[in-house]
């Protein structure tokens, strides 16, 4: 007896309640039955009538006459309102549980061929709001572990709480399925610290799913060949296009010669 009590506590809550309720319909279709025979003729037309008045319903199809019965039905009617407002709380609660989950980072992706994107930073913001204005039939997973809440919430951006270079957050944004990874540097470290993360996330990433994109932003020339030899598929030299865009500016407001003329 011990042990099925256990295993009895072990059960969700949901499934023990709806038990003790069921086993109290059971009993009160017997009670029914052996008190007015006439009136439920059957244990099926007690549970029939117990049900009905547990759930608050009250077709009045089937009525006792009996004080005994009658005590019966009021006591099933309160404890018909009490579980359907136990119900009512649970599952306001599990969907204010599983949106707070998914605000917070927490919530396994499920779909396929998707992009992630790996970091959040300026450059990973400009980014996201671009693909999720130019690329609608893709749906775009975000990765850090800095944050705390989802930043593009309203936007439909499913968030991924976690280190890039732990197996489990990418399994957890459904690597497996993705179609595209993009790996943006650490802006909160040096540029050979970040270098060193980018790769260590290539290398998880290649890791968990061998066939899928992989682009990684490098900052510094001499981790180029490590990040290829990692799995990138494609390196991103941002360093480099800032620099040259920098040059553009100044050579556009500031024509310059050798001679300084």
């Amino acid at each position: 007896m011990r042990g099925i009590y256990h295993k009895y506590l072990r059960l969700p809550m949901l499934i023990r309640v709806g038990l003790i309720l069921f086993i109290i319909l059971i009993t009160s279709a017997l009670l029914a039955h052996f008190y007015e025979r006439k009136t439920f003729p059957t244990i099926f037309e007690g549970f029939y009538w117990a049900v009905i008045t547990a759930g608050t319903v009250g077709f009045g199809d089937i009525a006792p006459k009996t004080h005994a019965v009658r005590i019966l039905a009021i006591f099933l009617v309160f404890l018909g309102g009490a579980f359907l407002a136990y119900l009512t709380a649970h599952f306001a609660s599990a969907v204010v549980k599983n949106e707070n989950r998914f605000f917070e980072g927490k919530n396994m992706y499920k779909n396929e061929d998707h992009i992630i994107i790996v970091g959040w930073n300026e450059r990973s913001r400009n980014t996201l709001k671009s693909l999720l204005n130019e690329m609608t039939a893709y749906h775009l997973v975000l990765i850090d572990h800095s944050l705390k809440e989802n930043p593009l919430y309203q936007n439909g951006l499913h968030y991924i709480q976690g280190k890039p270079y732990e197996d489990q957050t990418l399994i957890n944004a459904n690597i497996e399925k993705a179609k595209l990874v993009l790996i943006t540097a650490d802006s909160n470290l040096t540029e050979q610290d970040a270098d060193m993360n980018t790769i260590l996330s290539v290398l998880t990433a290649r890791g968990l799913n061998e066939n899928v994109l992989i682009h990684a932003e490098i900052l510094t020339k001499e981790q180029t060949i490590n990040a290829k030899r990692a799995g990138a598929d494609f390196i991103i030299h941002t360093s480099n296009l800032a620099s040259i865009e920098m040059v553009k500016h100044l050579k556009s407001k500031y024509p310059l010669t050798k001679n300084g003329g």
